[in-house]
C-alpha cells in the first residue's frame, strides 16, 4: 500500500510518538516473557525439586539474560531517538517497526528455547536476537549515521553459542554473557555502543531538524 503524500513530500512520522510506541512494545515483550515461565510440577516420575532444577532454573536464567539484552536494546534505542529529528522519514520509521516486530517474537523464541537447548532451539532464539541487534544497528545508522559495530558484536556473540549446544547443553546460552566484557573492551577502543553514542550525540541535548 502506497503511503499518502502531503504537499509533494513523502509522509513523515512524529519521532516522539514513535519512541513512545516503541517503549510500550518493549515493555509488553518483557511482560510476555515472564509469563512463559511455568511453576514446576512433578511429572514422569520426577519430583518437583528435580523439575525445578532441570527446567525452571534454566528458564529463569534464559529470562534474565533476555531481559538484560532487551534493556540494552532499549537504552540504545533511547539514545538513537534522543538525537533523532522531530519528524522521521519512512526509511527509519519502517526500520523501527521491523525491529519491534522482531522483539515481539522473542517471547516465542524464549519458550522454544526452554524446551531444551539443541542446535535448532538455540539457532531459532539466537537468530531472533541477532536479527533484533542487526535491525537496531541499521536504525542507528539510518537516523544518526553511527557505526553499527555494537550491534554486530551482539549478533555475533549470540550466533557463536549455537555450535556449543551439543557440548554445553542447556548451559550453552551462558556464552551470551560474553557480550558484556567484549562490549566493554570495544567501547574503550571507541567502537562499542557507548563509544558510538558519545561520539555521535549532540552535547546540547537538542533534537536535530526534521529529515527531508
Amino acid at each position: 500500500m502506497r503511503l499518502p503524500e502531503q504537499h509533494g513530500m513523502k509522509r513523515a512520522f512524529d519521532s516522539k510518538r514513535v519512541e513512545t510506541f516503541s517503549d510500550a512494545v518493549l515493555a509488553v515483550a518483557i511482560t510476555l516473557m515472564v509469563l512463559r515461565i511455568a511453576p514446576p510440577a512433578a511429572a514422569n516420575g520426577q519430583t518437583v525439586g528435580e523439575v525445578f532444577l532441570q527446567e525452571t532454573v534454566p528458564a529463569i536464567i534464559y529470562f534474565f539474560i533476555t531481559f538484560y539484552v532487551i534493556v540494552v536494546f532499549w537504552m540504545h534505542h533511547h539514545d538513537i531517538f534522543r538525537d533523532a529529528p522531530e519528524m522521521l522519514s519512512p526509511q527509519p520509521f519502517f526500520l523501527n517497526m521491523a525491529f519491534l516486530s522482531a522483539v515481539c517474537l522473542l517471547p516465542l523464541g524464549l519458550e522454544f528455547l526452554t524446551t531444551g537447548a539443541t542446535y535448532l532451539t538455540l539457532g531459532v532464539y539466537a537468530g531472533l536476537m541477532a536479527l533484533c541487534a542487526s535491525l537496531l544497528g541499521a536504525l542507528s545508522w539510518s537516523i544518526c549515521g553511527r557505526r553499527p559495530v555494537g550491534s554486530i558484536i551482539t549478533a555475533g556473540v549470540f550466533l557463536v553459542a549455537i555450535p556449543f549446544a551439543g557440548i554445553l547443553g542447556s548451559w550453552a546460552p551462558i556464552l551470551w554473557l560474553l557480550r558484556i566484557p567484549i562490549s566493554r573492551y570495544m567501547s574503550t577502543r571507541h567502537f562499542g555502543y557507548l563509544a558510538d553514542d558519545v561520539a555521535s550525540s549532540d552535547t546540547t541535548g537538542s533534537r536535530r531538524p526534521p529529515m527531508t
